[in-house]
């Protein structure tokens, strides 16, 4: 089952007032050297905005943004609790899940359709240990 990561809404103007600024030089100085720039730039937020999502399928938790492909398994995951911390993370919202799973390995995420989500994961493996409290 795939779930998108939730957007807040002001990642809207951020990731799309970015894309604007990179090619303002083109428009305003008829600076074609932008282009080197803006294109790369613009490229890799198109791709971090449309590829940011969460999947769980057989007995995995695979987490996918950009360049990011993480498969966790789930019987590994020991707790979910929800977090604000803003560390870099595939997520595109600051109202996150902390997850824990393995070893001391922790990952950020934002799945837009949260209870469904846990539903989910907790159908896979009832031992999940789930802190929603801010």
């Amino acid at each position: 089952m795939k779930f998108q990561s939730k957007k807040d809404w002001w990642t809207y103007p951020v990731f799309f007032g970015i894309i604007i600024a990179v090619f303002i030089p083109l428009f305003t100085d008829q600076d074609l050297t932008s282009i080197y720039i803006g294109v790369p730039v613009a490229g890799l937020i198109l791709w971090i905005w449309f590829t940011t999502y969460y999947v769980i399928e057989r007995n995995s938790l695979v987490v996918r943004s950009a360049f990011i492909h993480k498969i966790i398994p789930v019987h590994e995951i020991k707790s979910i609790r929800r977090t604000l911390n803003p560390l870099s993370s595939p997520a595109l919202s600051l109202d996150r899940l902390e997850i824990l799973y393995g070893n001391g390995k922790m990952v950020l995420i934002s799945p837009e359709n949260r209870e469904k989500f846990l539903e989910e994961l907790k159908k896979l493996n009832p031992s999940i240990v789930i802190v929603l409290k801010k």
